[in-house]
């Protein structure tokens, strides 16, 4: 199986450097990144012809400048091939097919490029050649191109206009399918979702059918099913300042920049965990809370249901440094094996659990000052006290915290029964997986989905947030 290259899926072939020929088909409704696709495939090969039979390639290159970033260096232009019949001089950019019936088209396309082995010819679009023959002939053309590219140990790419099923589809050896299509999320908001799927790939094991795929800066890229890892070797994290006086870094500039500078002080943040993704929720805890403790900032944390200072401590110990979230935090849990400085047992009723984080604020402001991070496991609070008690503590905490200055960050399981503190909240996120690719939505403000990518290879949890567009 091939490497993943560049922001395509494992599932793509060796194009180009196998020692057999190869076919696929491209289809979709128009809009659905089909040439955007062809584009990412041939910035990547040197041995690709893109012909195209639609669009004049100086409008290609137009619209997608960073197709000439990314030429392979070890390849001589021109790689385009206009068979638009429109241009009447050649370019630096690409040379011209000139032809008037498909056996002089079928006989140029087989010269083009001669002197490259394992050569890569992408035709977009194949409507474009065949709206004027009937069934019988485009069969014809269809199967003598791929059996001609087969004996040479060549690849030919097929990008047609529809999603119907065609002869071709039964001829290609792989088919790749784009879409799109709105969904509405059970609060209201409406978003996009385009997804690229493999409806078969002859030779290549299939693992995942189908990715969530984007548009953002003009070219195609798919996300990755999320892992949930750590990094090889792991590094203290980078320490991000605060964007202004008003604002907290959530520890990703990523997240930052649409936060519109990081979490408001003085605010009421909402995350709404999907049941699907488990300890994935880590990616944007990490951040948060090991970049607020190397800020020099306390932190008072009620652990979510199952998560214990145990099972993040190794980790924050080298993030942070373990002097760090021992001085600088006071925590929560359903139960404390030991006594120590920082830990605290769950108590009887929430008003203890009120008059506790109080005394450990008043504690640790006057050593540490502020802003604080006070972060709520809201499934645990509402399994222990029940959602009126659940619901007093949120009151008297966040009003608190909107004096102070404070941030009041809140982790809450989809099936739970608590939804009183949801409008009130500044910021109301959902985490969800979309084909298995981990992803964020905001609630409040309202926002397309952002598919979370992780980077692991500076040594500490880091993120980039990708619109779906």
């Amino acid at each position: 199986m091939a490497k993943k290259r560049g922001n395509l899926p494992l599932e793509f072939p060796d194009l180009g450097v196998s020692d057999k020929g190869y076919s696929i088909l491209i289809k979709g409704l128009p809009g659905t990144g089909k040439t955007s696709l062809a584009l990412e495939l041939t910035s990547h090969l040197p041995n690709a012809f893109f012909i195209s039979t639609r669009i004049s390639p100086d409008v290609i290159i137009n619209d997608s400048p960073w197709i000439t970033d990314e030429f392979p260096k070890n390849r001589k232009k021109p790689f385009f091939v206009d068979a638009t019949g429109t241009s009447s001089t050649s370019s630096s950019h690409y040379v011209n097919l000139s032809f008037e019936t498909m056996p002089e088209f079928v006989q140029q396309l087989f010269a083009i490029g001669n002197d490259f082995e394992n050569k890569v010819m992408i035709i977009d679009s194949w409507n474009a050649l065949i709206s004027n023959l009937t069934k019988s002939q485009s069969n014809h053309w269809e199967s003598a191109i791929v059996q001609h590219f087969r004996s040479e140990n060549s690849t030919i790419i097929f990008v047609m206009e529809g999603d119907h099923e065609s002869t071709l589809d039964w001829i290609v050896d792989g088919i790749v399918v784009l879409s799109k299509k709105s969904v509405v999320s059970p609060n209201g908001i409406p978003r996009r979702i385009r997804e690229l799927s493999f409806h078969k790939m002859r030779g290549i094991e299939i693992s995942n059918e189908a990715y969530l795929a984007t548009l953002n800066q003009g070219r195609m890229k798919t996300f990755d099913p999320f892992k949930y890892r750590f990094p090889a070797i792991i590094l203290k994290s980078k320490t991000i300042p605060d964007s202004d006086d008003d604002h907290i870094s959530s520890g990703s500039l990523s997240f930052d920049e649409l936060l519109g500078g990081g979490f408001q002080k003085g605010s009421w943040n909402l995350f709404e965990i999907s049941t699907t993704i488990g300890d994935a929720l880590d990616i944007i805890y990490y951040p948060l809370l090991t970049n607020h403790l190397n800020n020099r900032r306390p932190a008072i944390m009620i652990f979510r249901e199952g998560v214990t200072i145990d099972s993040k401590r190794q980790f924050l110990d080298v993030f942070t440094g373990s002097e760090k979230w021992i001085e600088q935090t006071i925590n929560f849990e359903r139960y404390v094996p030991e006594d120590t400085t920082n830990r605290y047992e769950l108590p009887e009723t929430v008003e203890e659990l009120i008059n506790l984080i109080e005394s450990s604020r008043s504690k640790l402001r006057s050593k540490f000052g502020g802003p604080f991070l006070i972060s709520l496991g809201l499934d645990v609070i509402e399994n222990k006290y029940g959602i009126p008690s659940l619901n007093k503590l949120i009151a008297i905490i966040v009003s608190k915290a909107r004096i102070e200055g404070d941030i009041v960050v809140g982790w809450l399981k989809e099936q739970q029964n608590f939804r009183g503190g949801t409008t009130a909240a500044n910021s109301h996120w959902k985490i969800d997986l979309i084909d298995r690719a981990l992803v964020l939505e905001g609630v409040i403000p309202a926002t397309e989905y952002y598919a979370i990518e992780s980077i692991l290879v500076k040594g500490y949890i880091d993120y980039l947030l990708i619109p779906v567009i």
